[in-house]
């Protein structure tokens, strides 16, 4: 997602290192009824910063560039 959001964005590979993002839903089964998880480039490579399980859903759902 992050890398086709910077594509459609037009903006080059060269710019995309330290770019951040965030991705929420809102889950229908299972233990968590909501994840976050939020992702960095990091030269060439995508890294998870932040991966958050909560028992509750959240508001606010979706791809975010942060």
């Amino acid at each position: 997602m992050a890398e086709e959001h910077l594509r459609e964005n037009n903006i080059p590979e060269a710019q995309w290192n330290m770019r951040r993002f965030r991705f929420t839903e809102n889950l229908a089964e299972g233990m968590w009824a909501s994840v976050i998880t939020e992702v960095e480039r990091r030269g060439s490579r995508w890294v998870v910063t932040r991966l958050d399980r909560n028992r509750e859903a959240v508001n606010d759902t979706g791809f975010l560039p942060l």
